[in-house]
């Protein structure tokens, strides 16, 4: 803080004081020619000073009564906080020559434009602000310099060069922003150079809404051309991870043609050699062009001599001009693709079970349904007078191993008496012996009341109330808890999510329910919605309406098919690629890019098959043959028995995991192969600047969009607003201060005296 201190004279009544000042010596003046006659009867040398005191009281009582005011302003000013990031990936390696062989690439531009000249633009904004120069590498935030409260707070000299590649392989301008400006306060900026290529997780448009709140603003500067080059590159590729090998292989490509019309290219997918798939096309530089493929996964040629794990098959996929014209083409790094694919003999099962057809448990099916990872089973009652003959328990699995082998259950607002006894004791084994996942939905018809008594009312995490409530429309809220669980995201950013979630269509009923203790409460309509529990080496989750259809509502399946297929993928048993009777293996997911990180998860029986609470297996991470890293595992949170490992970024390649089951044991002969594609470089999958993605940020936050020849004039002018300013307003009313008055009499009783003295009375 910098004080800066101003003290004025004012008046009441808004007189300006140079006035009242003239008044005020003008009937001074007054008295003084009034009393000079009296100077020629007194021959004292003290003569003059009674009239001067009388002169002097009444200059006194006329600034009293005009009401003085003595204020003094203190301003308080504090720099405003500036975050410089520089994007570092590999894009803004690029040139955009335009013609110009002798063009920098964008990097050395940002570089040139921060730290080069006579008077450096960073210099010219820490003279002024609090400044931190930081860079986007991939995920993570690096810091390079900073000058804070006027340079008492520094990192050292101005840096003259960045001393960093632009090598990173991903742009991610939503993680690694958020890690750059820290806790967000009133009067800080972040200025971002990039060339606006965000290719990751995130959302960049949700964090620049949710900054604008905390007062921040983002001001883009964009590098790099809008005019495409010449290139083809593929862009996307949309593809299942995993395929039964009965099947066929189908999925789409995306790729953009910024080329000269009328050149021949091709795409296709090969493997070890063999084409599976491909397509010729002509060239027309209109922009992005997808193709659907499709080809038997039996096409596939065998696995490599010598490869472990024989589900897994790897193709290339490749798009490339020819002829003549080919060499136009602005890079070819950016033409292939590298894509793994899990040959699978079983998919993940869940059985779905509700005693009517209700919207919320058909719109599940059909999600379920369509994923080609599930195998989905729907079962209704048909409510026969003769529970035995109904529908319900004809179709339920008829032996207890049936059952088990399903993953995950969905159970509705069905009837207890409608399953026999055994069916009961095969659902209560299925959640606490077996692992498997239960989701409760409740219904108006209050039918899941009845399953809180007996031997399945460990299955229930909530104590039911007397009725529910109907007719009562209200939005589901996100608890501080449910905040924190990923299977309850519906967008990417965790603030925006927070907000979204009460912003869908409202509930018309709801359940009134406890949470019984050791439950967790993660949505609330009121009052608790969603509940969560372990039990046993399961997971339940309780919903206390099923109205969450309603969420379709001119959305279609945006947000109603992502919630149940994260909620299932979270609550169902956890996925084994490797399942063995005491040791089960297996990844979170089959398919991973470069720089991603594998969640390995574990889980030991003993030789009764019973699953082990208190295990401590670790696990060991091979890369062609080479241990990269030991792992130990620590228990699930969501389900009894299962441990889980985070390993360090993978690269590109294929890499084995192999367990034991304590630090004393000897390792598992089982080894589950885990492959990295190569993804190729997604910086170079499109080589323009994003322009409508930053000025989207800027606005969303209140900054601006600018171009990197306008930063150097304009930037340092709309950052001053920046400062932050506290204004101290003190007045000391004079006028009603009695050393005024006390003044004027104390200078009159002294005339009285002196002009007795002098015997003027």
């Amino acid at each position: 803080m910098t004080p800066q201190t101003e003290t004025t004279l004012r008046f009441t009544g808004g007189y300006p004081p140079f006035p009242v000042i003239a008044i005020a010596f003008g009937l001074a003046f007054v008295m003084w020619f009034l009393y000079r006659r009296e100077l020629k009867f007194v021959s004292s040398r003290f003569a003059k000073v009674p009239a001067l005191l009388r002169s002097l009281a009444v200059f006194i009582l006329v600034l009293a009564l005009a009401g003085p005011v003595l204020r003094h302003v203190t301003t308080l000013r504090q720099l405003g906080r500036v975050v410089i990031a520089v994007d570092s990936s590999a894009s803004m390696q690029l040139t955009d020559d335009n013609g110009n062989k002798s063009a920098k690439p964008r990097f050395q531009r940002a570089e040139d434009l921060l730290l080069k000249g006579t008077t450096p633009l960073l210099k010219k904004l820490a003279e002024t602000q609090d400044v931190e120069l930081v860079a986007l590498r991939g995920n993570n935030t690096q810091r390079l310099w900073w000058h804070r409260q006027n340079g008492k707070d520094t990192s050292g000299e101005l840096p003259t060069a960045f001393e960093l590649p632009p090598t990173t392989p991903i742009t991610n301008l939503d993680q690694t922003l958020r890690a750059a400006l820290g806790p967000a306060t009133t009067g800080t900026a972040l200025v971002v150079l990039t060339d606006g290529q965000h290719n990751t997780t995130g959302s960049p448009e949700e964090f620049s809404t949710a900054v604008k709140g905390n007062g921040t603003s983002i001001f883009t500067i964009g590098f790099g051309t809008e005019v495409p080059p010449p290139d083809l590159s593929l862009l996307d590729v949309n593809a299942p991870e995993s395929v039964f090998s009965k099947e066929n292989f189908q999925g789409r490509l995306s790729i953009n043609d910024s080329m000269p019309a009328g050149i021949p290219a091709t795409v296709r997918i090969e493997s070890q050699g063999k084409v599976l798939w491909k397509r010729d096309f002509t060239t027309d530089g209109k922009g992005e062009k997808t193709f659907d493929f499709l080809f038997p996964v039996a096409e596939l040629p065998p696995p490599t001599p010598g490869q472990r794990d024989k589900t897994l098959r790897s193709v290339n996929i490749q798009v490339a001009a020819s002829g003549d014209r080919a060499s136009l083409e602005k890079t070819r790094a950016n033409n292939a693709r590298e894509l793994a694919i899990h040959l699978l003999e079983k998919k993940r099962k869940v059985l779905i079970v509700d005693g009517r057809p209700r919207w919320e448990t058909r719109y599940i099916h059909n999600h379920f349904d369509r994923d080609e990872r599930w195998q989905a089973t729907l079962l209704f009652d048909d409510m026969a007078d003769d529970a035995s003959k109904g529908s319900l328990q004809k179709n339920f699995p008829k032996t207890r191993d049936d059952l088990l082998s399903y993953d995950l259950l969905i159970l509705g607002d069905a009837a207890l008496n409608r399953f026999k006894a055994e069916n009961l004791d095969w659902i209560v084994e299925f959640v606490e012996k077996r692992g498997g996942g239960l989701i409760l939905i409740d219904g108006q018809r209050g039918k899941l009341r009845d399953w809180a008594s007996g031997k399945t009312a460990s299955l229930i995490p909530v104590k039911f109330g007397a009725s529910s409530a109907k007719n009562l429309t209200s939005s589901i809220e996100l608890t501080t808890d449910g905040q924190r669980f990923d299977a309850l995201r519906l967008s990417d950013s965790p603030s925006a999510n927070t907000t979204l979630w009460p912003t869908l269509p409202k509930i018309n009923w709801h359940s009134t329910i406890e949470p019984l203790p050791a439950a967790i409460t993660l949505a609330k309509a009121q009052q608790p919605t969603i509940v969560f529990r372990q039990v046993g080496a399961g997971a339940v989750l309780y919903l206390g309406t099923d109205e969450l259809w309603r969420w379709r509502f001119q959305v279609a399946d945006l947000y109603h098919q992502r919630l149940w297929m994260q909620l299932g993928a979270w609550i169902a048993a956890p996925p084994f690629q490797i399942d063995q009777k005491k040791l089960s293996v297996g990844t979170d997911r089959l398919r991973y890019s470069p720089g991603e990180a594998s969640e390995i998860r574990v889980r030991v029986r003993n030789d009764k098959g019973d699953i082990v609470t208190d295990a401590q297996p670790r696990a060991y991470l091979l890369h062609d043959g080479n241990e990269v890293a030991t792992l130990q595992l620590e228990a699930d949170s969501t389900h009894v028995g299962v441990y889980r490992a985070l390993t360090p970024p993978l690269k590109a390649g294929t890499y084995e995991i192999v367990v034991a089951e304590s630090p004393s044991t000897p390792r598992s002969d089982a080894r589950l192969s885990l492959h990295v594609s190569d993804l190729g470089n997604p910086e170079w999958a499109t080589l323009t600047m994003n322009r409508p993605l930053l000025e989207t940020m800027a606005q969303n936050s209140g900054g601006r969009f600018l171009r990197e020849e306008q930063a150097a004039t304009d930037l340092p002018n709309l950052l001053q607003t920046l400062d932050r300013k506290q204004v101290i307003t003190k007045e000391t009313i004079l006028w009603s201060s009695w050393w005024w008055f006390g003044a004027a009499i104390l200078l009159l009783t002294i005339e009285w005296l002196m002009r007795k003295q002098l015997k003027l009375v």
